[in-house]
């Protein structure tokens, strides 16, 4: 089957951090070294060939996970470049699904470890095969010794060693290979081998021996020729440490520096030479069109199946799809199957992607990144498959949004571009939210912390030319009774015409749960006519919308009517609607009414040193910690907290835990607010309704 690649030459692979670990710089010039562009990209200078978006250029950090490719010594390499900002974890999560292999880019400056060990979990989790690059090592503090130490105590790995630094700090100029026994230095962006340095060959030595070492204890004839002192062939050696890496039982670490290309061409022959191809992947696990789970080999002759992992939608070109081929193989123009719409794809030209740049590819084999133009209704985790096979692969669901503002369009102008722009940005962004909250009438944006809403509204300005103002939301607080109590509502007018009369009696009685609404007729002997019973319900309705407390939503209460009077002339539907309503809020004043709260469920993730400071700024909050739980790097904070306690929480946590925390959330139940607060609450809004 002629293509425009075989799937054994292709190494598909995620580069994962921190924020600030370096992954673009690496990317860039891994990039660069290999041809696939023609100068080197520097985020600092905004001359990024991945980083193009406004919002990356000015805030210097990645927002979208970006797509880019080279071809080097017969293989071609896809390399998923992700976000490292906790707010965009899921970004990582995705890119971690479709991938074959990653590389965890971690800083060479021992006390810069921060949150390394959530995306190592992420790849432990998956069993990904992965290297560790170690960067930034010619940075001021940057220490080797103290970093694979720091290295090991925060992620709890042993990394194999592949490559150690020459110089240090500023005077890093190269690295050596442990395994092939060079000196590999970059000289105008090429690599050039030498001998090992003299005053290193004791260090060497030691690493090597590690190396050596561990690389025969995965294989059993290696480590019996090794246990009887024979040399070992290194053909042998590469063989065993490729099984181990596929196999996630060894994790390489390489060294150096992206900026200035120092242990790049080391990195780049190791990705070919250990990394797996698609064919050497594990299965891959679907659905199947019953929604029952199956393993699939992939293979070129296998079923169709692409998944897309990543949506551009630009002003200007228009809706870019990015998929991952992970089974047979497709050419342009190809009719394909969304399996999970339901739906027939013509696909058009297939391209591979660098950044945003596109070029033309005849056919498309498992492992490769590709992009399709213009597909309508096609969006990230939608899988193609053929209609005579369906299949879908799950990817990981959208965390759930924990940060809301209120915005306003600033004219009408921007009123009207404001649903289908925001409509634009969702399907490059899944993780937004946006909606008209019912019971504050506010227009809700919400995302996974204030700089991911900051980010979304200075979208909507330069790209849609949408202007909006942030404002904190509305609480959505409600009312409910303490006591029983009964009230008349009368409406009776007569004038010279027809009048309206209608006369109900109604007692209203708190529900134990302080939650929902009952009405119960206990009219007898026709006093009011059964036409006009639900009248009064629906009067009731209208009342209990703005509570006569502070004007919000009433729950928790039963309504009985249990007598009136009415008029066979006079009475109408209208009437007794007033009736209902004058009856229910007159019951109300005296059945003292008082405010609830909505409390929300939260699992706050901390680090160790923060677990004191974290729970003492919940309980500063009326918050009630019900448990923990140890995790991976820290510690998971179950706690039920009020609402209005937490409208701007995710920047606080940031600030206590210096980066480190992150949180969901979730709606528990209302309680009742504490009478000195709820007195603010009411005089607040009074204040705002005289404005009005």
């Amino acid at each position: 089957m002629s293509s425009d690649s075989s799937p054994d030459i292709i190494r598909t692979l995620a580069l994962i951090s921190p924020h600030a670990g370096g992954k673009t710089s690496l990317a860039e010039g891994l990039l660069y070294i290999n041809g696939s562009t023609d100068k080197l990209g520097i985020v600092d200078n905004n001359s990024s060939e991945l980083d193009a978006d406004p919002e990356e250029k000015n805030r210097k950090m990645t927002i979208s996970t970006h797509a880019a490719y080279y071809d080097t010594k017969g293989y071609k390499i896809n390399i998923i470049d992700t976000p490292g900002s906790p707010l965009f974890l899921y970004q990582s999560e995705i890119a971690l699904d479709i991938v074959d292999s990653c590389i965890l880019v971690v800083s060479g400056i021992a006390d810069s470890k921060e949150q390394v060990d959530r995306y190592y979990s992420l790849i432990k989790t998956r069993n990904t095969p992965s290297f560790i690059f170690m960067n930034k090592m010619d940075k001021e503090r940057a220490n080797f010794e103290e970093s694979i130490s720091s290295l090991k105590s925060s992620i709890n790995v042993n990394p194999v060693v592949l490559t150690i630094p020459i110089g240090s700090e500023n005077n890093l100029n190269g690295v050596v290979d442990l395994l092939n026994m060079k000196a590999i230095y970059s000289e105008n962006s090429k690599s050039v081998k030498k001998d090992i340095p003299d005053d290193l060959i004791a260090i060497v030595n030691e690493y090597r021996e590690k190396l050596i070492e561990s690389i025969a204890e995965t294989d059993d004839n290696l480590l019996e020729t090794y246990l009887n002192g024979e040399e070992l062939n290194l053909d042998d050696l590469k063989s065993a440490l490729k099984k181990a890496v596929i196999q996630s039982e060894i994790t390489p670490l390489l060294i150096g520096s992206a900026t200035q290309l120092i242990g790049l061409h080391s990195l780049s022959e190791y990705i070919n030479q250990l990394l797996p191809s698609p064919l050497e992947r594990s299965v891959i696990k679907c659905l199947n069109s019953e929604g029952k789970e199956i393993n699939i080999e992939p293979s070129e002759d296998g079923p169709v199946i692409c998944t897309v992992f990543k949506t551009i939608s630009d002003p200007y070109a228009g809706k870019i799809s990015i998929l991952r081929m992970f089974s047979g193989s497709i050419k342009s123009d190809s009719i394909l199957y969304n399996s999970i719409k339901k739906s027939k794809v013509k696909l058009g030209q297939l391209s591979r992607i660098l950044g945003k740049n596109l070029s033309p590819l005849s056919e498309i084999v498992p492992g490769d990144i590709f992009a399709i133009n213009k597909i309508k209704d096609l969006y990230t985790s939608d899988t193609l498959s053929t209609e005579h096979e369906q299949y879908s692969v799950k990817l990981t669901i959208k965390p759930q949004t924990v940060l809301s503002y209120a915005i306003e369009p600033q004219t009408r102008a921007d009123e009207d571009k404001l649903m289908p722009s925001l409509a634009r940005i969702s399907e490059e962004d899944p993780t937004i939210d946006y909606h008209r909250d019912e019971e504050t009438e506010d227009f809700l944006l919400s995302g996974t912390g204030q700089i991911h809403v900051e980010i979304i509204v200075e979208k909507l300005k330069s790209f849609y030319g949408v202007n909006v103002y942030l404002k904190t939301p509305k609480v959505p607080y409600k009312e409910t009774i303490k006591i029983s109590t009964k009230a008349e509502g009368k409406y009776v007018k007569q004038t010279g015409g027809r009048g309206q009369y209608g006369i109900a009696w109604i007692q209203i009685d708190p529900l134990p749960s302080a939650e929902g609404y009952e009405f119960v007729n206990k009219i007898v002997g026709g006093v009011i006519p059964k036409n006009y019973i639900p009248s009064v319900e629906k009067g009731v309705h209208e009342a209990m919308k703005s509570g006569v407390y502070a004007g919000y939503p009433v729950v928790g209460v039963k309504v009985t009517l249990f007598d009136g009077k009415y008029h066979p002339v006079d009475s109408s539907d209208i009437a007794f609607q007033i009736a209902g309503s004058m009856g229910f809020k007159k019951a109300m004043e005296n059945a003292r009414p008082h405010l609830l709260e909505p409390i929300m469920k939260m699992v706050i993730f901390t680090p160790e040193d923060c677990l004191g400071d974290v729970i003492g700024d919940i309980n500063s909050r009326r918050g009630k910690v019900s448990g923990m739980d140890p995790t991976t790097g820290g510690n998971d904070i179950n706690a039920l907290v009020p609402m209005s306690e937490i409208l701007k929480y995710a920047p606080e946590l940031r600030s206590i835990t210096s980066g480190k925390g992150n949180f969901t959330i979730e709606f528990s139940h209302y309680e009742e607010m504490p009478e000195h607060l709820s007195q603010k609450i009411v005089e607040e809004k009074s204040k705002t309704d005289q404005n009005k």
